[in-house]
């Protein structure tokens, strides 16, 4: 007994003399508390198990979680950033799918009829482009009640076109898409409205933009010419090119009368500086701007 004794002595003395007492005259110590050993893992053991008292969830319930997550996790593949749909801004070569009106425009049909208008924020899906007599337009659907689904025409310069599908945006997405299209159609049209308001009071406006008309009315159809005598005979590009050559000198004369009155117009506005109010500070367009720049980062990489 007290040979055994003085062993057990040993074996809480000395721990390294502890891998060689037998089995059987080991002294038995109680284990740490584990959450004071392991804090962190007892808080998931803790919270893993059902508290006291209270029942494990129904399979009913434990059904409907299941299909909940898989929704959640929907909703997170669907506010994916554009791009990785393959959405961003078509770049010359590239085929769009889409694209949105970014201010009013008016849209006709394929015969040059004009058929209405939409404002900024109209998606529509890109078929074609085509040139014409107002200049490059895209053949489209407009994606837009009471506006049939046929193709129709716009105007190059009033969309901005997208490669993928506009549909691969979430429901959040288009509609922030189209908000922010529609301020920046809204903000365009108060900024025209205030330009005209004070363009009205240069008494040489009017002059200045007749002269602009014309000028540019002949610079198009000298343009529309030149085509034509890329595609004809010989003895028709011959007239066409003398043509050519009398219009070139109507033109430094039409420019020469342009930057005259033009001159005398940019002369009475600079004049008359303090009495034109500047758009930016319009208190309307400072609203809109504000509402248009907190929705830039929701439609990341789609506004411009």
């Amino acid at each position: 007994m007290t040979a055994v004794a003085g062993t057990a002595v040993v074996y809480v003395a000395a721990p390294l003399a502890r891998p060689y007492v037998p089995a059987f005259m080991k002294v038995s110590a109680s284990p740490a508390p584990v959450s004071a050993v392991q804090p962190s893992a007892a808080a998931r053991i803790q919270s893993a198990e059902p508290a006291a008292g209270r029942a494990a969830p129904p399979e009913s319930e434990r059904g409907r979680a299941a299909p909940a997550r898989a929704a959640s996790q929907d909703a997170q593949l669907d506010e994916m950033p554009p791009a990785l749909h393959g959405i961003y801004l078509a770049q010359r070569g590239e085929k769009p799918g889409w694209g949105v009106t970014h201010q009013r425009t008016v849209y006709y049909t394929l015969d040059g009829t004009r058929a209405g208008h939409v404002e900024g924020g109209a998606l529509l899906d890109f078929h074609g482009t085509r040139t014409s007599s107002k200049g490059g337009m895209v053949e489209c659907i407009l994606q837009e009640e009471n506006i049939p689904a046929t193709p129709m025409l716009v105007s190059v310069s009033d969309v901005y076109l997208f490669t993928g599908d506009y549909r691969k945006l979430s429901p959040r997405q288009r509609q922030d898409l189209k908000a922010y299209y529609a301020l920046c159609g809204k903000i365009a049209a108060r900024k025209k409205e205030l330009l005209q308001l004070a363009a009205d009071k240069n008494p040489f406006f009017a002059e200045y933009q007749s002269a602009y008309k014309t000028l540019m009315t002949h610079i198009e159809t000298a343009k529309a010419l030149s085509l034509k005598r890329d595609k004809a005979s010989e003895l028709e590009k011959m007239r066409i090119e003398d043509s050519l050559r009398q219009m070139k000198m109507t033109e430094a004369q039409l420019r020469k009368t342009y930057d005259a009155i033009h001159l005398k117009f940019r002369t009475w506005k600079e004049q008359h500086a303090n009495e034109i109010a500047k758009p930016e500070n319009d208190a309307q367009v400072q609203q809109w701007t504000q509402q248009r720049l907190a929705l830039i980062p929701r439609v990341p990489g789609l506004a411009y």
